[in-house]
């Protein structure tokens, strides 16, 4: 787990494959986020450093769940006007603490829940 990232989604809100990844809360924070972005005519675009550690695990015989923390690095992943490809504001990227719930379903692990910080957090 870990390492630089690539952004490439194309910011559509329902496309399907963030299913795979998500689940609950957290699919719904990220459609939300998305759909936002695509009404402002805006996207993301860039590459992101992340190093997530789990911090705890439930039961620990089998997990079911798990926390995870991370120290998101956004410096290269930023907000983008879609029409133009110019930056759309001059909010910088930085480093941002970030908790996880991950929980095991049918499919797989999925990210039920999270929440970023602001930069300069971690």
């Amino acid at each position: 787990m870990g390492g630089v990232r690539a952004g490439g989604h194309d910011g559509d809100p329902d496309d399907p494959e963030l299913t795979r990844y998500a689940t609950g809360q957290a699919l719904s924070t990220l459609r939300a986020g998305l759909a936002k972005l695509r009404t402002a005519g805006e996207v993301l675009k860039g590459e992101y450093r992340s190093t997530p550690r789990i911090v705890a695990a439930s039961p620990s015989a089998q997990p079911a769940t798990i926390s995870v923390q991370d120290c998101l690095d956004t410096t290269r992943f930023l907000t983008y006007t879609a029409s133009t490809g110019e930056l759309a504001n001059d909010i910088p990227g930085g480093n941002r603490a970030v908790r996880a719930t991950v929980v095991r379903d049918g499919d797989g692990w999925k990210v039920s829940s999270f929440g970023a910080q602001e930069v300069g957090t971690c």
